[in-house]
C-alpha cells in the first residue's frame, strides 16, 4: 500500500514536471512566432517607407531569444531533478523509517508477551520448584533481550547525535572477545558452531563497552542469517600498526547492491512485511558507528561459496 502512494507520488510529480516543460516550451515557440511576425510587418512598413530606417538583424535576435530561453529551460530542468532527487530521497527515508517501526514494535511486543505469559504462569498453583526455575529463567532471558534493543535504540541515537563519550584504555582484546564468543555461544548463536582464533593476548588502547557491543552486532547479524548448524567463524589478526576483527558466516550473502547501504541507519533488504530473519537496521549502523570513534572502519565482502566477510580494522594505539 505504501510502495503504491510512493509510486503515485514519483508520478504526479512527473506528469507535473512534463506539464511544466511543455509549457515552457510552447511559450517558446509562439514567443519565435510573434518575434518572426515583428520582424515581417516592420520590413513591410520599410518597403512603404513608413516604419524605421534601421536595419533589422533577424538572425541575431533568433539567436538571443533561443539562447536565452535555452538556459532558462536548462535552470528549469535542474531545479526539477533536485527536486526529484529531494522527494524520491524522502521517500525512501520515510519508508526505512515505517520499516524500523514495524521491526521494533515486533521485537517488543514479543519479549513483552513472554514476560506476560511466564509470570502468569508463575502465579499458578501446583508448579514443581523445577518448573518455577524454567520459568524465571525465560522471563529473565526475555527481559535480558528486551533491554538489549533498548539500549541498541539508545545507542544508536547518540551515535547519530554525536554523544557518544568512548573512555579509552589499555586492554587485553582476545580476553573481551573470549568473554563475547562465550555469551554468544550460550545466547544469540546457541544454533551454531562459534569459532575464536587469534594470538593469546593483544593489548590495545580501546574502549572495551564500544569494542564489545561491535563484537554483539556483528555475532548477532551472522547469527540471524545464517542456517542453524552453520559456523560463525571470529578472527583476530594483528599488524604492526594496528589489528582486524573479521566474522565470518555461511548464511545467503548480501547482495552487491545491499554492500554498499547495509551500514545505513534502518536498512534492511527485502519488505519489513515478508521479512523472516528479525532485527531493526541498527545493528550494522552502530557498528560503522563505534568503528569510526575508535579511529578505525568496517567493510563487508562476499565469502565463497557463500556467506559475508565483516572485517573491522583498529589501531593499537
Amino acid at each position: 500500500m505504501r510502495q503504491r502512494s510512493h509510486r503515485r507520488t514519483l508520478v504526479l510529480f512527473g506528469i507535473l514536471a512534463g506539464y511544466i516543460v511543455l509549457q515552457f516550451i510552447w511559450w517558446a515557440v509562439l514567443l519565435l512566432r510573434k518575434d518572426r511576425e515583428v520582424v515581417d510587418l516592420t520590413l513591410q512598413l520599410q518597403a512603404l517607407d513608413m516604419g524605421p530606417n534601421t536595419p533589422l538583424d533577424a538572425e541575431r535576435r533568433l539567436r538571443m531569444v533561443v539562447g536565452e530561453g535555452s538556459v532558462l529551460l536548462l535552470l528549469l530542468l535542474g531545479v526539477l531533478f533536485l527536486t526529484f532527487r529531494a522527494i524520491r530521497r524522502d521517500l525512501a527515508f520515510a519508508r526505512t523509517q515505517q520499516n524500523f517501526l514495524l521491526a521494533v514494535s515486533h521485537e517488543l511486543r514479543t519479549p513483552i508477551a513472554a514476560i506476560k505469559l511466564q509470570l502468569q504462569t508463575l502465579a499458578r498453583e501446583g508448579l514443581t520448584a523445577d518448573q518455577r526455575e524454567q520459568l524465571r529463567s525465560h522471563a529473565l532471558e526475555e527481559s535480558d533481550r528486551l533491554a538489549h534493543l533498548t539500549e541498541k535504540v539508545l545507542l544508536a541515537t547518540r551515535a547519530e547525535e554525536g554523544a557518544l563519550e568512548l573512555h579509552l584504555e589499555e586492554a587485553d582484546v582476545m580476553d573481551l572477545l573470549r568473554d563475547a564468543v562465550g555469551r554468544a555461544r550460550q545466547q544469540m548463536a546457541k544454533d551454531h558452531v562459534v569459532s575464536l582464533s587469534g594470538p593469546d593476548k593483544l593489548h590495545a588502547r580501546t574502549d572495551q563497552q564500544a569494542l564489545r557491543s561491535i563484537v554483539d552486532n556483528l555475532l548477532e547479524n551472522a547469527a540471524k542469517y545464517a542456517p542453524t548448524g552453520t559456523h560463525i567463524d571470529v578472527e583476530v589478526v594483528a599488524g604492526p600498526e594496528g589489528w582486524r576483527l573479521i566474522v565470518s558466516d555461511e548464511g545467503p550473502g548480501i547482495a552487491p547492491d545491499d554492500q554498499q547501504r547495509i551500514f545505513e541507519k534502518f536498512h534492511r533488504g527485502g519488505s519489513e512485511e515478508t521479512r523472516r530473519a528479525k532485527g531493526t537496521g541498527l545493528g550494522l549502523y552502530i557498528v560503522q558507528r563505534l568503528a569510526r570513534q575508535l579511529g578505525g572502519s568496517v567493510s563487508v565482502r562476499s565469502r565463497s561459496p557463500q556467506g559475508s566477510i565483516f572485517a573491522a580494522s583498529f589501531p593499537t594505539r
